[in-house]
């Protein structure tokens, strides 16, 4: 036991902890760095998705999406659009 050092002074524990402190807070820092600038890759990965300039919503009518209304075609070339339905499925059972 006579070979041991003597315990630190506290000036030097001091600055040895605020050392470690020091790196630990560097390391930290890079980290942050690290993690947001993975953010920001998946981001931009994201908004690719959401920022599509030529989508058009269905239930939007105003939309001005330059398509044009086309008039219905019956699959019955033969049925009288103005009849009742009775007559229709009479028709139809013809068929």
């Amino acid at each position: 036991m006579e070979n041991m050092d003597p315990p630190p002074t506290r000036p030097v524990l001091l600055a040895v902890l605020r050392a470690r402190f020091n790196q630990e807070l560097q390391e930290l820092h890079k980290i942050s760095a690290f993690v947001d600038s993975r953010l920001e890759n998946i981001e931009r990965f994201l908004n690719r998705f959401t920022d599509q300039p030529n989508e058009t919503s269905i239930n939007d009518p105003g939309s001005d999406d330059g398509s044009v209304d086309t008039p219905l075609i019956s699959p019955f070339p033969h049925s009288d659009n103005d009849s009742e339905d009775k007559e229709v499925l009479n028709e139809l059972s013809e068929y």
